[in-house]
């Protein structure tokens, strides 16, 4: 009897093994079925930590200027030539922000003195300064590219948009572009204006000197922003943003008032009684802030480069469009904002206290890009741009 018992509670074991296995192994199955890389982890694991600790981190930034996000960072003098142009600058007792980019590899990008003296705030890549006149560079961008999209042509006449203004039947695009019209405005205002009312105050004050002669004054540039926005019915500053800043990313880019009102804005300053930061110069929101088209906006030296980079490229415009423009006639002379020469061109501007200095080879190998905010007085810094510019070619 025993050994009956015995024999009849072994048998019973039997089927709970078995369940216990199955139940096991489809739980198994299931864990595979809805997670099968924490299996290859766990199988793994020793393998990918070698792995993690012998594959280096990939670097975000690079020396290479054509990639926007390099214009994110410092770049400090490693080579022997970038070594001697950052004591170019320094002997110079430069103030400002250096962008120099040979064979189209950044060498340097960094601030020299204070952007804020008081505060003791330094110049870095990601200041701000004033490019004064070098807006012109822009808002003949725009006139061009409706040149390109036959809504006008380079040798249509004034009077199809301002029949009041002296010699309107006879000043050509062509004519206010590179400042040749005559015009110039004999009173500027003395209170703050809307964009449209400002525009209308200039028009209503302008008067002809020497019809066909060459005299710089804004009146042409604020003529050709009322054209644009005659044009395509949106105001200069949207089609700027659209055309510029949003296209390109610029992040560091802005009109006066938003200038003004940045961290990272420089201040200028004129150098008194031989001494650096001798005055600070007030900021004078009625005359910037109103100059549309010509010098209302504040840039880094990166978001600078990313337009004339795009220029050059026919981004904008195309090659027949730039040719029809800048002709013989032009080289070496200004028109559209710059100066076009037969290898490089060079874009200047002078904005109390502020004076940015542009030189960059067509085929953008070679540049020289410098913000000041302290412009030397009865002096300039674009004799030391050019000779750093020239050092860059053998």
């Amino acid at each position: 009897m025993h050994q009956k018992k015995h024999h009849k509670k072994s048998n019973s074991l039997i089927p709970a093994i078995v369940v216990l296995v199955l139940i096991v192994l489809v739980g198994a199955e299931l864990y595979l079925l809805f997670f099968p890389n924490d299996t290859a982890i766990i199988s793994h694991n020793h393998t990918q930590k070698s792995t993690a600790q012998t594959i280096p981190p990939t670097p975000t930034l690079t020396n290479d200027a054509t990639q926007a996000k390099n214009f994110n960072q410092e770049v400090q003098p490693t080579s022997d030539l970038a070594k001697q142009l950052n004591q170019k600058l320094e002997n110079g007792q430069f103030i400002g922000t250096a962008l120099v980019i040979k064979n189209e590899q950044i060498i340097l990008q960094k601030g020299f003195g204070y952007a804020d003296f008081d505060k003791k705030q330094p110049n870095t890549y990601h200041s701000l300064f004033q490019i004064g006149s070098i807006q012109k560079a822009m808002t003949a961008t725009l006139i061009l590219q409706q040149i390109q999209s036959g809504k006008l042509s380079l040798d249509e006449t004034l009077d199809r948009f301002y029949p009041n203004i002296p010699n309107s039947q006879d000043i050509t695009i062509r004519q206010l572009l590179s400042m040749c019209s005559g015009l110039y405005q004999k009173n500027k205002p003395a209170i703050m204006m809307s964009d449209d009312a400002f525009l209308q105050f200039g028009i209503s004050n302008a008067i002809m000197g020497t019809y066909g002669k060459f005299k710089y004054d804004a009146i042409n540039y604020y003529l050709l922003v009322g054209i644009l926005e005659q044009l395509t019915g949106s105001s200069y500053r949207t089609l700027f943003n659209q055309t510029f800043i949003q296209k390109l990313q610029l992040s560091h880019t802005y009109f006066y008032n938003d200038f003004i009102s940045s961290n990272d804005r420089t201040y200028p300053y004129e150098k008194t009684d031989g001494k650096n930061y001798g005055t600070q110069i007030a900021d004078k929101p009625i005359l910037f802030n109103q100059e549309i088209g010509t010098g209302s906006v504040g840039m880094t030296v990166g978001d600078l480069y990313l337009f004339f980079s795009s220029f050059l490229s026919g981004d904008f415009i195309n090659k027949h469009t730039f040719d029809s423009f800048w002709t013989s006639e032009t080289l070496e002379k200004f028109a559209g904002g710059i100066y076009m020469y037969n290898d490089y061109i060079r874009a200047h501007g002078v904005e109390e206290g502020f004076e940015p200095n542009v030189y960059i080879s067509k085929d953008k190998q070679n540049v020289v890009i410098l913000f000041t905010n302290q412009y030397p007085k009865n002096q300039t810094y674009t004799a030391l741009g050019k000779e750093i510019f020239d050092s860059l070619t053998p």
